[in-house]
């Protein structure tokens, strides 16, 4: 067997809320490995969110450990956190956080330090937007784009910097299944060719049955693990 990529051991997140303690994720312990894509679901509140910000570095974990490719990251000082999302962690935000007034291929640049987006970054920027079926899209501004290439342009986005992890919040909220179905198929092709470990939270239990494994939260518990279909 290899070693896993990620392994997640007694993680705990716990906010203080009008004086009390209120729980978010409780003692969740699994590990992933790369090339892998799961899905996390369970009903608002159970602390998928929550637990996707741990594994980005975007929240810092009250109790137990995060360690991605032998290297402890849940207690890593800020600076050395945010070199870790910057070059081990593509993400794609529920609301995707794209600039609107940019376009398609600037949005994807945007991943590139300022002064590294040379004819070579341009040049990747574009085959990724083309192997996502935007070629002709590339300068379009993105306030011009349909929600479901808006998508495809956060997923060439999230994987620019060719991260090792790739996490997804919700990423087909704002599209019918049939458009959501077809991004979702996409991440997982781009992201198993380029044998990225994925993690997606997501409400809809057709689109996490798409996955290798499902991840079931409930109250901040890990209450379950079912294969999905890719697994078969």
């Amino acid at each position: 067997m290899p070693e896993p990529l990620v392994s997640v051991t007694h993680l705990t997140k716990t906010y203080e809320s009008d004086g009390n303690e209120v729980q978010a994720v409780r003692d969740v312990s699994f590990s992933m490995e790369a090339g892998e894509f799961l899905a996390i679901v369970g009903p608002s509140g159970s602390g998928k969110t929550t637990l996707l910000a741990m594994l980005g570095g975007l929240l810092t974990p009250s109790s137990g450990s995060i360690i991605v490719a032998g290297r402890e990251i849940s207690t890593l000082p800020p600076r050395a956190r945010a070199g870790y999302r910057r070059t081990t962690v593509g993400f794609i935000f529920q609301q995707l956080n794209l600039f609107p007034y940019l376009t398609a291929r600037e949005n994807v640049l945007l991943m590139r330090a300022i002064g590294a987006c040379g004819p070579d970054a341009t040049r990747q920027a574009d085959q990724l937007l083309a192997e996502l079926g935007l070629k002709e899209r590339a300068n379009t501004q993105v306030s011009r784009l349909s929600g479901g290439e808006r998508q495809r342009v956060a997923i060439a986005r999230a994987l620019m910097n060719d991260p090792a992890i790739v996490l997804a919040d919700e990423p087909t909220s704002n599209l019918d299944s049939v458009r959501g179905a077809q991004v979702v198929r996409m991440l997982i092709d781009e992201c198993k060719a380029r044998n990225k470990l994925t993690v997606m939270v997501t409400h809809d239990r057709e689109m996490a049955d798409m996955a290798d494994r499902i991840l079931e939260m409930h109250d901040g518990h890990l209450t379950g693990v079912l294969a999905g279909s890719a697994a078969g």
